[in-house]
C-alpha cells in the first residue's frame, strides 16, 4: 500500500519531494519497496508517538528544505478507489491552502453509520473552487457509538474523517507552535541537527520526553481556521476486515475473497452463504449457510465474527495481551 501511495501522487510531486516517516525497524525493506524515494526522504522514528510528532518531524524537514512549501499529509494505508478524482480533489485543497493560513482536510460522504471512523462537522461554505464547495470545519468528533453514528448519518452535515491533510507548512508550524507548545519546543532543538549525523540522537532524547498525542486531538480539534472538502473518490482506511470487503473481488453472493488466494496454501469452501469475508492463510475454511460474517485464518489464529462488529477485533487483541499469549497480536 506504500508503494500504491506515493504511485498515485506521481503525476502531481516528483519523488524528491516526497518524504516518508517510518519506524527504524521498516527503514531498509522500505527503502526496497520504493526506490523510487531518495534514502535521505526516508525519516525514521525511534519510536512511535502518535501522528502529531510525526507530521511536525516531517513539517521541519520540509522547512528546512524550502519555508514557503505547501505540505501534503497522507497515510500511507489507505485504498483510494479513483485516481483521477482523488488527484482533482487534492489540487483543489492544495489551491486553496497555498492562498490562506486555513489548515485544509478531506472529508468523505458517509454510506453507512461506521463507529471505526472519526467525523467532521461542516459549517458554511467559505470558498468554491470549480465548482467545489470548501466548507468551514466547525467540529471534529472522536470514533462514536453505533447510535450517535446513526444519527451524524441522519443529519447529513457530518463527513468520515479521512485523516488528509493539506497547508502552508508555515501555517502549520504557526499552528502546533500555539496548541502543542511542549512538543514544538522539544522538537524545535532537533533543527540545526536535521538532515545530520547527529539527527538519530537528537530525535531520540525529543521523543524520550514528549507524549503520545494525534494530530487531530492535538491541532485540527483546536486550530481556528480549519477547512474540509468532500472527497470526490472511493475511500477507506482499510482499518478493519470488514473495510476490506469494500475491496476485494466477491461472488455473485456478496462473499469477498483474498484476490490473490490462488498462490496462497489456504483453500475456502462456500455453500449457502453470502455476504461473508472469507481468508484462509493455510487451513481449509468451509462455511455453510452463512450471511454477513467474518472468517480469517492466518497464523495459526482464526476470527470468527459479525461483519459488524469487525472493530471489536482491538478488544480481543488487549485480551490476548493481557492474557499473555504470545504470537497471536
Amino acid at each position: 500500500m506504500i508503494y500504491e501511495t506515493v504511485k498515485r501522487l506521481s503525476p502531481l510531486i516528483p519523488p524528491r519531494n516526497i518524504l516518508i516517516v517510518t519506524s527504524r525497524l521498516q527503514l531498509g525493506v522500505l527503502s526496497q519497496k520504493v526506490p523510487s524515494i531518495p534514502r535521505s526522504n526516508l525519516l525514521a522514528e525511534p519510536f512511535g508517538r502518535n501522528t502529531a510528532p510525526c507530521a511536525l518531524l516531517s513539517a521541519l524537514h520540509i522547512q528546512q528544505r524550502n519555508p514557503e512549501a505547501l505540505m501534503i499529509l497522507l497515510p500511507a494505508d489507505h485504498f483510494i478507489g479513483n485516481m483521477k478524482g482523488f488527484l482533482r480533489t487534492l489540487k483543489i485543497a492544495a489551491w486553496f491552502a497555498a492562498r490562506s493560513d486555513y489548515l485544509v482536510t478531506i472529508g468523505v460522504r458517509p454510506t453507512h453509520a461506521e463507529t471505526g471512523y472519526g467525523y467532521i462537522q461542516k459549517g458554511k461554505i467559505i470558498a468554491q473552487i470549480e465548482n467545489t464547495p470548501i466548507f468551514q470545519a466547525r467540529s471534529f468528533r472522536e470514533k462514536p457509538n453505533r447510535s450517535t453514528a446513526e444519527g451524524y448519518l441522519k443529519k447529513g452535515n457530518f463527513f468520515w474523517n479521512s485523516g488528509m491533510f493539506i497547508w502552508r507548512v508555515e501555517a502549520f508550524l504557526q499552528s502546533f507552535q500555539k496548541h502543542l507548545p511542549h512538543i514544538f519546543d522539544e522538537m524545535a532543538k532537533i533543527g540545526p541537527r536535521l538532515g545530520t549525523s547527529m539527527e538519530k540522537k537528537a530525535l531520540e532524547k525529543a521523543y524520550s520526553k514528549i507524549q503520545p498525542i494525534s494530530i487531530d486531538y492535538g491541532i485540527m480539534e483546536k486550530a481556528e481556521k480549519v477547512a474540509v472538502l468532500e472527497a470526490k473518490f472511493p475511500w477507506s482506511d482499510v482499518g478493519s476486515w470488514s473495510a476490506l470487503a469494500q475491496i476485494w473481488p466477491a461472488d455473485e453472493r456478496g462473499n469477498a475473497f483474498w484476490p490473490y488466494s490462488q498462490s496462497n496454501r489456504g483453500k475456502v469452501l462456500v455453500k449457502d452463504s453470502s455476504g461473508c469475508l472469507l481468508h484462509s492463510q493455510d487451513k481449509l475454511i468451509a462455511v455453510i449457510g452463512l450471511k454477513d460474517i467474518i472468517v480469517v485464518e492466518s497464523g495459526g489464529a482464526i476470527l470468527v465474527c459479525p461483519k459488524d462488529r469487525s472493530q471489536d477485533v482491538r478488544q480481543i487483541l488487549e485480551e490476548i495481551k493481557r492474557k499473555g499469549w504470545k504470537g497471536y497480536t
